[in-house]
């Protein structure tokens, strides 16, 4: 089974697929963590996209991250998509808070890069208009069209929406 976990930062894509992928024993590819790594180049975006291609070469995997250039490579592949839709205001004070925490203790946030490091500056302002502008009708239309008629969309809106994801998974992997 082949699983992307995308929405918008914040929503809590990295816990779920760090869930899901100890409960299968499946390989997880965190994509923030891959792309932190980098120099944000025009050569570091075709190794951003060989990595992902490589990986996805298994049979069973799980990808967590949006990173919409990219999505269509992921989205033809996939058998569960699990899009996490949650508000922006919530999406921003999360991310205000594991940037505090992060900030405490790096340990926090593991899918990061060791040598990642967030400011709270005029960047980090942007990202978070970024974050604020996050685009669902976008977002719908790529997933409309680069998705596959076999895969399962499921999305999830509420914490509660989660366990029942992680429930249903670890009951023979039946996903709705």
């Amino acid at each position: 089974m082949k699983i992307i976990i995308i929405g918008n930062c914040g929503s809590g894509k990295s816990t779920l697929s760090k869930q899901i992928a100890a409960q299968l024993n499946y390989p997880l590819l965190q994509l923030d963590n891959l792309w932190h790594q980098t120099n944000y180049s025009t050569d570091a975006k075709e190794w951003f996209i060989q990595k992902q291609i490589k990986f996805m070469q298994q049979d069973n995997w799980i990808i967590d991250g949006n990173y919409r250039s990219t999505m269509s490579l992921r989205l033809q592949q996939a058998d569960v998509i699990i899009w996490l839709k949650i508000s922006k205001f919530r999406a921003i004070w999360r991310i205000i808070k594991r940037s505090i925490l992060f900030r405490i203790n790096k340990k926090t946030r593991p899918e990061m890069p060791e040598q990642f490091k967030e400011h709270f500056d005029q960047e980090y302002l942007e990202f978070l208009k970024f974050v604020f502008s996050y685009d669902e009708k976008q977002i719908s239309e790529v997933i409309k069209v680069n998705r596959t008629d076999q895969s399962n969309l499921v999305i999830v809106r509420k914490k509660a929406d989660k366990k029942k994801i992680v429930n249903l998974i670890e009951n023979e992997y039946q996903i709705v």
